[in-house]
């Protein structure tokens, strides 16, 4: 399964069956997706669910300037045996969540998991600079990633994740780099470094 050219191929399919798909609106405010609850500084455009068959149905991506330029994706309460991703094709093999993961392990997972998506064989996914950070209530970690894909712009990010209560919360800042990963970098990083739950007192793990 190829990331970037599901995207691209449901896009022109929607355009060609003359439905409207829309991107809805986020405006500024404070947020819940799931029970992850996250600050929007600026407007973001919603992407909607039928364009986004990797993704898990309680979670959401937001661009400003298109999926293909920039996007964040927030991924709530990934259950213990799950991917952060779905794989409805059934030739993914996306690794599953452990709720004892240790941080370089979560790591390696979004490493495996956003090749797969870009284009397994054809990409690459490099994460770096793993570092502590606190979520709210919640300990959990922060790392930089660099992504090389075949038939695309060259992409870095953010990501952010924390396991609370054996369920795994991530988000994740990917934009095409240099002009519009600098463009919103400040924003994104912001918005994931605040994230939190929604519920101040649910139980901290991780």
């Amino acid at each position: 399964m190829n990331f970037r050219r599901c995207i691209l191929s449901l896009v022109l399919l929607v355009m060609l069956s003359g439905c409207v798909t829309t991107f809805k609106t986020v405006a500024p405010s404070v947020v819940t997706v799931g029970d992850l609850q996250v600050n929007a500084a600026s407007v973001w455009n919603r992407a909607p669910p039928t364009i986004l068959p990797y993704m898990r149905k309680d979670a959401e991506v937001w661009t400003h300037d298109g999926l293909l330029l920039d996007r964040v994706l927030i991924i709530p309460a990934v259950p213990q045996g799950q991917a952060m991703f779905v794989d409805r094709q059934g030739q993914a093999a996306l690794p599953p969540f452990r709720s004892s993961m240790l941080p370089n392990e979560i790591q390696e997972m979004t490493e495996v998991s956003l090749a797969k998506y870009f284009g397994e064989g054809e990409s690459t996914v490099d994460g770096r600079n793993l570092r502590p950070h606190r979520f709210g209530n919640s300990n959990g970690v922060l790392f930089d990633i660099e992504a090389a894909v075949a038939d695309g712009p060259a992409y870095k990010g953010l990501v952010g994740a924390f396991i609370t209560d054996s369920k795994l919360y991530l988000l994740m800042y990917v934009a095409a780099d240099p002009h519009y990963f600098e463009k919103h970098r400040a924003e994104a990083e912001e918005l994931i470094k605040g994230a939190r739950l929604a519920v101040a007192t649910a139980a901290t793990a991780g």
